[in-house]
């Protein structure tokens, strides 16, 4: 197939889950006849606008993916991917990838533009934390920080606390600042968690890290498939089209008052998902080809006038 496409040329800034992003690579060049450059070779440091606009002259970039680690540094990669190539099309735009590094600010989105979503209460202080445990409610401490460098998943989760005394240890370690405090919603085994490729979306199960049940046996840790409710898959392509995101992941748990969203990933690992390397190839191929569509579509009627 990819002998009959002309070449076309995409970049990639990506420090996260970088074994993915080489598949998806070799699927592109291989079906699609689109190679991927590799912008963060050298690691962030070395990113500025100077090194950019070098390998823009380099490449013929047409689509830009941006997937990246939780670090202070990666202002520098938004401010300079705005600064020289503001018109480049992007996988997932440069607000959604910065808002999905915060927890906080993630779930502030949520709470302020997709009204119909059910979310835990989030507490943005201590005292209001302090408050609502005083009246009897439990509050789960995570790190507010989404993808932290060689961090593994359950350590980003600190626990939860039933008491003021118990946040106070929980947190003894921490700046406040560093935190992510979220009404907890009780002790479930099974979080369902959604990915999302373009139209595509699948629900598969997963258990909940924070139990940190040990026992489980092979057959249980299989991540089984599981329907959607039609309501919720509108709620979550919604909040992917309000972020701008068009692949991304989103995690639920099934309650007495209904599904609640407990974390939103710009950009998942689909290590349990197989045919996502191969979707997300096409999604990309499917983006690049529209938009040359649509761009001679544009030509065709200004060569009228």
């Amino acid at each position: 197939m990819a002998n009959n496409l002309k070449k076309v040329y995409i970049g990639a800034i990506c420090n996260r889950d970088t074994e993915v992003l080489t598949r998806i690579k070799s699927f592109l060049l291989k079906n699609y006849n689109i190679a991927l450059i590799d912008f963060m070779k050298t690691g962030i440091d070395s990113f500025n606008a100077k090194y950019l606009e070098k390998r823009l002259k380099k490449y013929p970039i047409v689509f830009l993916i941006v997937k990246l680690t939780t670090l202070k540094e990666n202002e520098i990669v938004y401010e300079t991917v705005r600064q020289v190539s503001p018109n480049l099309p992007i996988l997932n735009t440069l607000d959604s990838v910065k808002i999905c590094e915060s927890r906080r600010a993630t779930f502030q989105y949520i709470e302020e533009n997709c009204m119909k979503v059910n979310i835990p209460k989030t507490y943005n202080s201590l005292q209001q934390a302090n408050h609502t445990l005083k009246n009897g409610n439990e509050i789960i401490i995570k790190l507010d920080a989404h993808n932290i460098p060689n961090l593994p998943k359950n350590e980003r989760i600190i626990g939860v606390a039933k008491t003021q005394e118990d946040l106070k240890v929980l947190i003894n370690d921490y700046d406040e600042s560093e935190l992510f405090l979220q009404e907890y919603l009780g002790a479930y085994d099974i979080v369902n968690k959604v990915y999302v490729i373009g139209q595509w979306i699948v629900s598969i199960t997963s258990h909940n890290r924070l139990n940190q049940n040990d026992n489980l046996s092979p057959l249980e840790l299989v991540h089984i498939r599981t329907s959607i409710d039609e309501k919720l898959k509108r709620r979550i392509m919604r909040i992917g089209r309000k972020l701008g995101m068009t692949i991304y992941g989103v995690d639920y748990i099934n309650t007495q008052n209904g599904p609640f969203i407990v974390d939103i990933n710009d950009f998942p690992s689909f290590r349990s998902i197989p045919e996502g390397i191969s979707l997300i190839a096409d999604h990309i191929y499917n983006i690049i080809s529209m938009r040359e569509q649509l761009i001679k579509g544009l030509l065709k009627v200004k060569s009228q006038y």
